[in-house]
């Protein structure tokens, strides 16, 4: 006999299986980047700014898992601080400036000069993000039903 014809509902079921979890990581990607700009925005200095590379970095590190939601911990982590931290050194060249003066619109991105400290809080905000992603997904994992019918 040849395979059966999925069901509407089995369709369902394997379609949220699948996408769940990157549906979830993507609301939390932009509460983290809602949250890094208010807190680049409202907290004083020098805290709005690390809080804003904390976040940064967290979601550099939650967007890796967006795109490939198996990937493991780590490897997001590491993904996400070499992003920040090739951004943070890029600003010791003059191409920051160079892409601000092109494009007004990302000078309050690119606009800052190099910071050491700004290495550290990427590291930080890898890890924050990471937590946070696979705090995300396991959650949503554990509250999807593994098959069968339920009411």
């Amino acid at each position: 006999m040849p395979g059966r014809v999925p069901t509407s509902d089995a369709l369902a079921r394997t379609l949220a299986r699948a996408f769940a979890p990157r549906f979830a990581l993507l609301l939390l990607a932009v509460v983290v980047a809602r949250v890094g700009r208010l807190a680049e925005r409202r907290l004083p200095e020098p805290w709005g700014d690390a809080v804003g590379d904390v976040l940064a970095a967290a979601l550099v590190a939650v967007l890796v898992l967006v795109v490939r939601p198996r990937t493991r911990a780590l490897t997001a982590g590491l993904v996400g601080f070499a992003l920040c931290a090739a951004f943070e050194v890029s600003r010791l060249t003059p191409l920051p400036q160079d892409l601000a003066e092109r494009w007004p619109a990302l000078d309050p991105l690119l606009g800052a000069a190099f910071s050491p400290a700004g290495l550290l809080w990427a590291a930080v905000g890898a890890v924050v993000g990471v937590a946070a992603g696979v705090a995300v997904v396991r959650a949503v994992s554990r509250g999807r039903p593994r098959g069968g019918h339920h009411t």
